[in-house]
């Protein structure tokens, strides 16, 4: 792993660390930062629930909007080897001047029974300063921020 790509992951880290272990502060959000917040709301609300809910769904959403980000619909596949499985297989195509870079994430969520949850989990809550909902520490996250961050780095957002 090159010093370039060991740095660009370690900044990634670092900074999805900061936002887990700090409060979110109301404030203006910038265009990209709005449309990162909408996406990972977009997938907290789909139910991806293993045994229940629809992975296939939200493979198709978050499919849409790199298609509408500006990928090419030969380079954004998704695999759905059953009722309610789906699975996202994104390309950003470089130029060959720097190694590539495989960013991954998976879409599917531990049971939320709804007697365990204050609130719906499905449903993104700000509350106190910190984001609840099923998948906003970890995957869903992680997911978000892999649709978010590819297109960054190309300069397409």
């Amino acid at each position: 792993m090159t010093r370039s790509c060991i740095l660009t992951v370690t900044t990634i880290a670092l900074a999805c660390s900061a936002l887990l272990a700090e409060p979110v502060h109301a404030h203006t959000l910038t265009p990209q930062q709005q449309l990162a917040f909408e996406i990972y709301k977009e997938l907290v609300e789909i139910n991806t629930v293993t045994a229940t809910g629809d992975t296939g769904r939200a493979a198709d959403a978050m499919a849409a909007r790199l298609r509408a980000a500006g990928f090419d619909a030969a380079d954004v596949q998704v695999f759905k080897p059953a009722p309610r499985k789906g699975n996202l297989v994104a390309r950003l195509r470089g130029t060959g001047a720097r190694r590539p870079i495989l960013l991954l994430a998976h879409l599917d969520v531990v049971e939320a029974k709804p007697e365990d949850w204050s609130f719906d989990p499905f449903k993104l809550i700000e509350k106190d300063g910190y984001f609840y909902g099923r998948g906003t520490g970890d995957d869903k996250f992680m997911a978000a921020a892999c649709r978010q961050y590819g297109p960054l780095q190309a300069g397409w957002l």
